[in-house]
């Protein structure tokens, strides 16, 4: 019962697993030390746990919880993230919302050689499935001029690990630096081939969506279409697992610009007409391209004025 009970306010308030667990331990502590006081000999045979016993209590959801969430389809968010001041921020903003799915499993892939301790603590205490993964862009891309292939090396590590690693399901490209309604992983669970739906604040006319006339696809609306087949921003559009292994050869190109279209096309067979039309026919936006304002690196620290205050711990986790 005090397991359930904890799980409930988990779910509902967003507490860590960490948390949750020294909760639990704590109560079966104060009750059975409770029952040993009033020396109420039936009851304390059963709730005087020792240490020993307290420190193998973990927190997990109870049998109907899990049951009901494993009916349900996974979902796999793909997540491109590369090390700024914002990454923490952003990723933080993202968990809290995740959170709040059932059955998902979140692939967080960074753009390095070597995965970030702060992202990694992040993700441990958020008690979501997840996979910390890295895949650096390639150097002849970084040396490029102009517009870079950005997330394509993170985007085809997160394809590589769901096809070796998943069955069934649907995933999403969602980057960090967008923001999603929660209606949105309800809505993208449907999908049994290829679904699309708007996305807001997206290119100069402030929308990319697909065209909708009366009930019936009739195109794409987008600020920059560029001779594209399928002109989309990466959060409209998500893909359903079986439909991707059935294609072994899917992957997204490294051409900046193209990579939405590229990954799309390269699902063929798939013409813009077969597409599944989410979010009540389109009518709603439920991702935004929302961004966040690019923030310069943080000032040393004067270590000879600050070496023992708390600034020290605080600048570690500050880009």
């Amino acid at each position: 019962m005090i397991k359930n009970a904890v799980h409930r306010v988990q779910d509902a308030n967003g507490l860590s697993p960490e948390v949750g667990t020294s909760l639990i331990k704590d109560l079966l502590y104060q009750l059975s030390k409770s029952v040993a006081e009033d020396n109420t000999e039936n009851d304390s045979r059963i709730l005087r746990a020792s240490p020993t016993q307290l420190s193998s209590i973990s927190c997990t959801p109870s049998s109907s919880s899990t049951k009901n969430e494993k009916s349900l389809d996974p979902l796999y968010i793909i997540t491109p993230t590369y090390r700024r001041p914002e990454q923490i921020p952003e990723l933080t903003r993202m968990s809290h919302t995740l959170m709040l799915v059932k059955n998902i499993h979140w692939l967080v892939i960074e753009d390095a050689y070597v995965a970030t301790k702060q992202v990694t603590r992040l993700l441990e205490r958020t008690g979501l499935k997840f996979e910390h993964l890295t895949a650096p862009m390639p150097e002849k891309y970084k040396l490029k001029k102009g517009a870079k292939p950005r997330g394509v090396s993170n985007r085809n590590r997160g394809l590589q690990w769901i096809r070796a690693n998943a069955t069934s399901g649907v995933l999403y490209f969602a980057d960090d630096d967008n923001t999603y309604d929660i209606a949105l992983f309800d809505e993208i669970r449907k999908t049994k081939t290829v679904s699309m739906f708007p996305v807001g604040l997206c290119t100069k006319f402030g929308l990319s969506s697909p065209i909708i006339r009366n009930g019936t696809f009739a195109g794409f609306y987008d600020g920059w279409v560029a001779g594209r087949k399928f002109p989309v921003d990466m959060a409209g559009f998500a893909v359903n697992v079986k439909f991707l292994l059935q294609r072994p050869n899917a992957t997204m190109p490294f051409r900046a610009g193209y990579e939405e279209d590229g990954f799309l096309k390269s699902l063929a067979p798939l013409e813009p007409r077969d597409v599944e039309l989410l979010a009540d026919n389109c009518t709603r936006i439920l991702a935004w391209h929302t961004q966040t304002k690019k923030n310069e690196p943080s000032a040393p620290l004067d270590m000879k004025l600050y070496r023992s205050t708390n600034l020290v711990k605080l600048k570690e986790q500050i880009v």
